[in-house]
């Protein structure tokens, strides 16, 4: 656990997927993931190989929730979509 926006306590979730197929889901699912969670996501697959992402049940908090997507690192020049 970490400190997040404001000092409150944040969650660490997250993980490693690889191989042909993966499901990534939050902390808590089909319920409520907990406040300040921070979840981060490393998908990896073969050179040649592409990389599809289908939401099936998506709900984030207005003004407090965000999901970014990047190709490679996580630094401006690999943002892909927020």
């Amino acid at each position: 656990m970490g400190n997040g926006a404001n000092g409150k306590q944040s969650q660490t979730c997250g993980g490693l997927v690889q191989g042909l197929n993966g499901t990534i889901e939050s902390p808590g699912f089909p319920h409520g993931y907990p406040n300040y969670a921070n979840c981060t996501w490393i998908i990896v697959t073969g050179e040649r190989n592409r990389i599809q992402l289908s939401f099936h049940t998506f709900a984030l908090e207005e003004d407090f929730d965000i999901v970014s997507i990047y190709d490679g690192q996580p630094q401006p020049g690999n943002l892909k979509m927020r």
